[in-house]
């Protein structure tokens, strides 16, 4: 936002389960807010684009696959996501999920693949292809078993990315609630297979499109059940090996059993209740990996013996060596200074923003680390009225003004100082000036050998109406032999802009001895311009531009020394 001309590139990383899903969807509505109030922009225009190599994870971060934003070819990889058994190996999952559905009560059924075979012309050819593909495992079949255990009320995964806008991707997981039968395509052929299952997403919203475009569909099956989303019969092709030009085309159900899933592949989901079933093959990445799926150490059973994994070192992990390089040699330098960062015993931070409604985001503000590290904090266009509660833990309301009338409007400031700060700190001088919808305001307040004065000038206000309250607040500073003085705050004057204000400004800084301290490159406005200023007769102190997420001016802040000397 600062400098909105020049890309960035972040590498994202951590732990599984750390919620790298859950940052990016952060980033993701940080930009979308800013998106939206650009003048050329319509909220219903798309200016991010989220893309995931699997389906799956496109879901997590409100995306699409890469394959589906820049029109590759499909290269689908099996990730599951939501299993409650985790297993070291495929043999075990798969003994676990057959057992599963053959003690099952509930209705079951069986999907028998209808396969076709291309590239040869030779009957015997064909009898022999296609009965190789019947015995192949359905990693090696484009994720379609030959022979489809179907079993209601019982687990499943969609084995395909079928419609990732509409949720449905690789690795989704579903409850079977209904099999739908019919007849076969065959000519002379009267069997009646599974042709249709409907499932129950996890997600209601999951599924929607698909429902709707299928709604007739959906009637003539006779479901009435709202959430209940069909899932119908698809075809795939595979080679039986890589030396032959034979093609095997599979018609099925795009379902896969998941009462059961291989630590593996469970990467990049999340349960509120697992058993993994130890092994003595567990790597230490695999038992972390299956260890944090869950949400909570009290939905985690382990069964089998326990024992600890060797400690990652730089020599044996390859992954660790890569993580420690990048911290060692690429770390990511921060466009921002945090005032958090810089605030020690020795300084105290004073923070003003133009917060646009503190009656709408106090939430934010009272928790934000930021204005909580700070020792005081100014705030404009508050929008606030008298009867309003506005108590921030530690900190106390020392100066503050509302709007008159009885509509909230772009009215009021308020000023908080930390606690340990009141015995030091006096208002010298308070004004308001108002004259319809044009108004400003002025706090100068004084503490340890510093003045600050507050600033806050509605657009349309007179210059002379604000220079007139500055000189007083400037003239109380110095008859109390207060000489470091600092001004800051929205002057809704454009800096370095050829303007009749701006030379004013300029002039009545330059004869009370005032120095600009922000970077006059910068922006202090989603707008492009810089018109949250800061002023000071003591060019040594620190003082930046911060961001914000909940307003369109962004946060300055000095700091400022706390000797009493």
């Amino acid at each position: 936002k600062t400098n909105p001309s020049e890309p960035f590139y972040h590498f994202l990383s951590g732990g599984a389960g750390v919620g790298k899903s859950t940052l990016i969807n952060a980033i993701k509505q940080v930009l979308e807010r800013f998106w939206v109030h650009q003048p050329s922009n319509k909220p219903e225009d798309i200016n991010i684009l989220a893309v995931a190599p699997t389906g799956k994870a496109a879901i997590g971060i409100n995306g699409t696959t890469i394959d589906s934003a820049f029109g590759f070819g499909f290269n689908i990889k099996d990730k599951l996501h939501k299993v409650t058994t985790l297993y070291y190996c495929n043999a075990d999952v798969d003994a676990f999920n057959n057992l599963f559905l053959a003690v099952s009560p509930n209705e079951k059924s069986v999907s028998r693949a209808l396969d076709s075979c291309s590239g040869t012309k030779s009957r015997a050819t064909i009898t022999y292809m296609l009965s190789q593909a019947q015995k192949l495992q359905h990693k090696k079949t484009q994720n379609m078993q030959y022979l489809l255990k179907l079993c209601v009320e019982t687990k499943y995964i969609v084995s395909h990315n079928i419609a990732v806008p509409d949720g449905i991707s690789n690795g989704s997981p579903c409850i079977l609630k209904k099999v739908i039968y019919g007849q076969l395509c065959e000519k002379n052929s009267r069997e009646r297979i599974p042709i249709r299952a409907y499932v129950q997403f996890e997600k209601e919203n999951t599924g929607e499109k698909t429902r709707q475009r299928l709604q007739n569909i959906i009637k003539a099956d006779g479901i009435t059940e709202k959430n209940w989303t069909p899932i119908q019969r698809i075809c795939r092709s595979f080679s039986l090996n890589e030396n032959t030009h034979i093609q095997v085309t599979r018609n099925q159900l795009p379902l896969l059993p998941s009462n059961a899933q291989t630590i593996h592949c469970s990467q990049s989901c999340t349960y509120d209740n697992i058993l993994v079933f130890l092994n003595k093959n567990l790597s230490r990445k695999l038992l972390y990996t299956a260890c944090s799926r869950v949400t909570s150490l009290s939905g985690l059973y382990l069964s089998g013996i326990y024992k600890k994994p060797a400690k990652a070192t730089l020599e044996n992990d390859p992954s660790l060596r890569e993580m420690t390089r990048m911290r060692d040699e690429a770390q990511l330098q921060f466009s921002l200074i945090f005032p958090e960062d810089v605030k020690n015993q020795d300084n105290m931070i004073v923070l003003f923003h133009n917060v646009r409604s503190l009656n709408l985001h106090f939430q934010n503000i009272s928790c934000d680390p930021t204005f909580i590290a700070s020792d005081i904090i100014m705030l404009a266009e508050t929008w606030s009225k008298p009867e309003d509660k506005y108590d921030i833990n530690n900190f106390t309301i020392i100066s503050r003004t509302d709007c008159k009338a009885s509509k909230r409007r772009a009215f009021g400031t308020l000023v908080y100082v930390k606690n340990y700060l009141l015995p030091h700190v006096n208002i010298l001088f308070q004004n308001e000036s108002i004259s319809g919808t044009n108004h400003s305001t002025v706090v100068a307040l004084t503490m340890l050998n510093h003045t600050v004065i507050m600033v806050y000038k509605s657009p349309k206000t007179a210059w002379n109406v604000l220079k007139q309250q500055l000189q007083q607040a400037i003239t109380k500073s110095l008859e109390n032999h207060v000489y470091d003085i600092t001004i800051m705050g929205d002057f809704n004057i454009k800096y370095q802009v050829s303007d009749p204000n701006y030379t004013n400004l300029k002039s009545f800084m330059t004869e009370a001895n005032c120095s600009m301290l922000l970077d006059a490159t910068k922006v202090s406005t989603d707008h492009s311009s810089l018109i949250d200023l800061c002023f000071s007769t003591n060019i040594l102190n620190n003082a930046d531009i911060f961001e914000s997420v909940t307003s369109d001016h962004k946060p300055i802040w000095i700091e400022l020394g706390m000797s009493t000397n």
